[in-house]
This record gives structure tokens, C-alpha cells and sequence, in this order.
């Protein structure tokens, strides 16, 4: 029987353009709820943080049936869904980027070839509770896992989509969560990368992988639901985004249905309208062949990116409207053109809004600020897509589904989108 638990977290969001796994079994888990803060409201008091007196750890419920959840803060660059975690015993905490799109958990450990990051290292060494986890036969499964008959390790070894690598020891620990009455409550043996080699990434500690795999914190620690509700993510003020983990995930709304190969969550997208007009794009740009195309949700990409026959339709749309009233921007960075000299908020006031359309008839609409984003000055702005130039996988990024609540039914394999104020689910 599972004790029925919300954890309700604060956490803290940030964007940027970043360029970027089919659970066997479902069992019941306990809601986790996170509430996402902007990191200009909690920075400070984040890097800057208090000391947990040893005694508050005493009486933690270190329940296997309690869904845990994370403070989460932001990163200025580059931009990115972080989780605030505390790994280890005594706890140190890590920032970790929240990633539907990859499975594996994992922190830079001390020694490592590590890159720069925000806040200090976790030291293995300095826990009581780590230890190295068993090898586990995963063939098809992200990260690629050998034994060192050497040191009779678990070595791991990821690539991510934009060549950023992580490689290290697997391991298991304690991983501990603040909730949002500054209650405490821990998981115990949570398997983990231990990072000692790794590159492409910066400021954040690591990643809390989300995907569908044998190694995601989902499968193994959550279930088979789980949901995020995100408002403006350039708006610091709004405290109101949250993220659900577990039972109590909000599935509502229109459902697609979701598919899982190679450890990614896909969607059948059929078709893009800009306004009332359907745009000519053929529906088979989207489809999937195998391993090859179709279209991925991946909340640790910011930028939607889209295969290049639907980009180039929709950039072009976009330009036909903007290009006649508005000066275009020279020498921008090639992924996010078509670029207009001009304030976002004010030229584009009206633009009409770009909506996906998916199987089952479940629609994803993005209005301007999850269309475009504005220069640091204010006085220009891009398109803030991207074209694939690597495959024909299109990806909808976090930008993409502000000022929506996504549910995850990997029991009954469907994905839930319902464009709602965030706050009428945070209570």
C-alpha cells in the first residue's frame, strides 16, 4: 500500500537557448508538487545559504513510498530548468538541470575533470552514504555502462545530442529535499553518475534525468505520472510554476498519445498554423522511420527546434508578415533568423499565434513570448526557433510550452496539454 504524500517544493526557473528515453513496469507512487521561483527572487538566498542544523536530519522519513522533490533555483547562462538537490550525508546541495530528455541522474564528483560550476563540488569521499552501484545490463539504454575489472566499478559514459559528455562512476545515495513549509524529507540509494570526467555543460552541478529509461529517476523512484506547469519564464515576480511528481501529477486537458524509443518521449505533431491558416507542410516531415525523425518533447532544451521543411515554411510566414513593417536584422545568429530591430513587446502586440497540432486533436499554442525572444538591449528580437541541421528530429523545447500544464501518463502512454494560469493549479 503507498502512503498518499505531496512535497510541495520551491523552485526556481531560467531560460536560455540551449541545444540539446519504455519503462517496464508502473507502480503506484506519492505526489511530489515543486513550486518553481524565478532566480532573482531566491538567488541570494541561495548562494548564500543557511546552514541545516545536523539535528533537523535526525528525524527525516527516509519512506520508499514518499515522492521527493527539489528547490529549485536558476542560472543566468546558460538558461535552464535547475533543481536544487542535497546529495549525501552530511547533505551538500547541487543544482541539477531538469531533463525530460535524458534519463540519468548525475553530479560532478571530486577528483574530477569538471567544469566550472556555481557552487561547491560534491566530494564522494566526505559521505557517508554513497557507495558504488551493481552493473546492470542495459544494452539499449542511455548511458552506455561497462565494469572496470580494475577498480570494480560501474563506469557510465553519456553524449548528449550537442556532443556534451559526462562520464564517471555509477553509484548510489542519499538525496535529500526541502519542501516548502522548510519540512525535510530524504531518499535513500538512489542510483546516480558520479561525474568525474566531463564537458560541454556549465555553472549547473549536473542533471536530473526525467526521460523514460531504466536509469531515469521517474521509473525508478516516481512511477508513472508526472506534470509541470510553467507561466512567463522571463517574468521573475510569478510564483506560481510548479512541477509534480507522481500520482498527483495533473493529467488534464487534450491527450496525445506518447510514444517511447531509444529512451525519449515522442509525440505525433501533424501540423503547424500560424493564426487561422494551416500552414503547407507535408505531415510526413514529422513522422518517425525507425530511430530516424519524428518529434521529441525535452523540457532541458529551451528552443523548439523543427525539421528544416517546417522551419523554413514557418520563418518564411512569420517574415511575410514582420518583413514589410519592420527592419531585418543583418548578420544574427543563423538558428534563430528571421530577426526584426525592434521592442517585442510593442511591435508584436496582436501577432497572431502559432499552434501545433497533434494526434487525438490535443493543440499546443505559442503566443509571442514563446515564439520570440529580445535581444539584452530590448531594441531587437529572433525567432526563437531553431532549424535542425544535424537529422530530421524536431523538438519541442521548454519555451515552447510556457503557459501550460504538461501531464506524463506512461502507464497509459498519453501526454496531457492544457494552456491554464498556472496558479489555479497551485493550491
Amino acid at each position: 500500500m503507498t502512503i498518499s504524500l505531496t512535497l510541495r517544493l520551491r523552485t526556481a526557473l531560467l531560460i536560455s537557448l540551449i541545444t540539446l528515453t519504455c519503462p517496464k513496469r508502473c507502480t503506484s507512487h506519492a505526489p511530489l508538487t515543486l513550486k518553481l521561483l524565478h532566480t532573482k527572487l531566491i538567488r541570494n538566498n541561495y548562494l548564500h545559504p543557511k546552514q541545516i542544523p545536523s539535528s533537523r536530519f535526525d528525524n527525516l522519513w527516509p519512506t520508499d513510498t514518499a515522492d521527493i522533490v527539489s528547490h529549485v533555483t536558476p542560472i543566468p547562462s546558460p538558461a535552464a530548468f535547475v533543481a536544487n538537490i542535497s546529495i549525501g550525508d552530511p547533505p551538500v546541495s547541487q543544482l541539477l538541470l531538469i531533463d525530460t530528455g535524458s534519463d540519468l541522474t548525475w553530479i560532478q564528483c571530486l577528483p574530477c575533470k569538471c567544469y566550472p560550476q556555481t557552487i561547491p563540488f560534491y566530494h564522494p569521499l566526505r559521505s557517508s552514504t554513497y557507495r558504488n552501484a551493481s552493473c546492470e545490463s542495459a544494452p539499449q539504454a542511455m548511458p552506455r555502462i561497462s565494469r572496470d575489472e580494475e577498480t570494480g566499478t560501474c563506469q557510465y559514459y553519456l553524449r548528449y545530442r550537442d556532443y556534451s559528455t559526462t562520464g564517471g562512476v555509477l553509484a548510489e545515495e542519499k538525496l535529500t529535499f526541502q519542501t516548502s513549509d522548510d519540512g525535510l524529507t530524504a531518499k535513500p540509494n538512489v542510483v546516480f553518475g558520479c561525474g568525474q570526467d566531463n564537458s560541454g555543460f556549465t555553472q549547473y552541478s549536473g542533471v536530473l534525468g526525467l526521460g523514460p529509461g531504466k536509469f531515469s529517476i521517474v521509473t525508478r523512484n516516481f512511477g508513472s505520472k508526472f506534470s509541470y506547469c510553467f507561466g512567463s519564464l522571463t517574468d521573475p515576480t510569478y510564483p506560481h510554476n510548479i512541477l509534480i511528481l507522481g500520482d498527483g501529477a495533473r493529467t488534464e486537458g487534450d491527450p496525445t498519445p506518447l510514444h517511447i524509443s531509444k529512451d525519449r518521449y515522442y509525440l505525433d505533431l501533424q501540423a503547424i498554423s500560424l493564426g487561422e491558416k494551416l500552414l503547407d507542410i507535408d505531415p510526413g516531415v514529422f513522422k518517425r522511420y525507425g530511430s530516424q525523425g519524428g518529434t521529441v518533447i525535452d523540457t532541458g532544451c529551451s528552443p523548439t527546434i523543427l525539421v528544416r521543411e517546417a522551419y523554413e515554411t514557418l520563418s518564411d510566414e512569420i517574415d511575410n508578415l514582420l518583413g514589410d513593417v519592420l527592419t531585418r536584422v543583418k548578420g544574427w545568429e543563423p538558428y534563430t533568423n528571421p530577426c526584426y530591430v525592434g521592442n517585442m513587446k510593442l511591435d508584436l502586440l496582436g501577432f497572431p499565434v502559432v499552434t501545433f497540432h497533434f494526434a487525438g486533436g490535443a493543440e499546443l499554442a505559442l503566443d509571442v513570448e514563446s515564439l520570440f525572444v529580445s535581444s539584452g538591449s530590448g531594441d531587437r528580437f529572433c525567432l526563437g526557433m531553431s532549424m535542425n541541421t544535424f537529422d530530421d528530429m524536431s523538438v519541442i523545447g521548454a519555451m515552447a510550452q510556457q503557459n501550460n500544464n504538461v501531464g506524463y501518463d506512461l502507464r497509459n502512454m498519453k501526454v496531457y496539454f492544457q494552456r491554464i494560469d498556472c496558479e489555479l493549479l497551485d493550491s
